[in-house]
């Protein structure tokens, strides 16, 4: 019997409280923080997919750590690491799509070939330690 009383006076509750409080609970506030620049956030993104390509395009360089590609490399054969290759293909489709995102959206792309290629122009021609 109390819990059918509990139980009635919650509904009552809900029935009477104010909606707007609930509500508001419920609802996203607007953000502040966003740039009012709607191209900035996907050009960030396609800035961030080109230095990761870089930075596995560096690591293909020096090739897998592993037994296996330690011989090929005394062999002098050249082993390619298919999980980076297949990486970096995945990375520059996403950049390519979200730049074609930003053209459509009448937006400045980025020429992510003069981007990667400028990078491996820089990283031949520092000198090395």
């Amino acid at each position: 019997m109390a819990l059918a009383a509990l139980m009635g006076a919650a509904l009552i509750s809900g029935l009477v409280c104010n909606a707007d409080d609930v509500w508001a609970k419920h609802q996203k506030s607007p953000s502040t923080s966003a740039s009012s620049d709607p191209c900035a956030v996907p050009t960030a993104f396609i800035k961030q997919h080109i230095e990761k390509i870089r930075q596995l395009q560096k690591s293909l360089d020096t090739g897998s750590d592993n037994l296996a590609s330690w011989i090929q490399h005394m062999e002098g054969q050249k082993s390619v690491d298919q999980d980076k290759v297949a990486r970096i293909a995945e990375l520059r489709h996403d950049a390519d799509s979200v730049n074609d995102l930003l053209r459509a959206g009448g937006c400045p792309t980025v020429d992510i070939d003069h981007e990667l290629s400028t990078s491996a122009a820089a990283s031949t021609a520092s000198p090395s330690k």
